[in-house]
């Protein structure tokens, strides 16, 4: 799979995953929108090929996310390397009944990817992918979409995409919280030297 470098800003991130996530009519509604295109447009332009590329492989991953648990109400965490233009996926490769819960998982996941990040310098851009539950304001558990995406030259970034339960009990894309992290998937202590 190759990313283009062409990629989308908060609001068209959030504008696809929901038309992965609603119904064609209310997709095809908010693609009509220009001022949306608009503000994408001027979104994408201010941001450097690394935050777009971080973009890029972050929307490929959340999209991969959200189609696992339509399909089977779940997912297990997996990572994604790009080196180049070519991005592979980083799984549990073992029998499903061997396969460590997804917590434990997701913790030796991390330290797979560091290693890949020490011992391949031409990876350039990781991301790691997985459920994750927050409490809100009111005691209310939300589940939701977890992505660290980090890139050698720039800051890492945590996305969150809560699946909201609406009135008929069936979840929806919440809003979209990115905010930087201070664990980054690269050692850049390694990427430093």
């Amino acid at each position: 799979m190759t990313i283009t470098r062409c990629c989308m800003r908060f609001i068209g991130l959030v504008m696809l995953l929901a038309g992965l996530w609603a119904n064609p009519a209310m997709a095809a509604e908010q693609a009509s929108d220009t001022k949306a295109a608009q503000t994408k447009s001027a979104d994408e332009a201010a941001k450097s090929p690394e935050q777009q590329a971080m973009d890029a492989l972050a929307e490929a991953g959340i999209r991969q996310a959200l189609q696992a648990i339509q399909r089977s109400g779940g997912m297990y965490p997996f990572g994604l390397i790009r080196s180049g233009e070519t991005v592979q996926a980083v799984g549990y490769s073992g029998e499903k009944e061997d396969a460590p819960p997804a917590d434990e998982w997701a913790r030796a996941l991390f330290g797979k990817l560091r290693a890949i990040g020490n011992e391949q310098p031409d990876v350039d851009l990781m991301a790691l992918f997985r459920l994750h539950e927050i409490t809100n304001d009111n005691d209310e558990t939300i589940v939701g979409v977890w992505a660290e995406v980090d890139h050698r030259n720039v800051r890492p970034w945590v996305i969150f995409l809560p699946l909201v339960k609406n009135e008929e009990g069936k979840h929806e894309l919440g809003e979209m919280i990115y905010f930087a992290t201070e664990q980054p998937l690269f050692d850049k202590a390694v990427v430093d030297k």
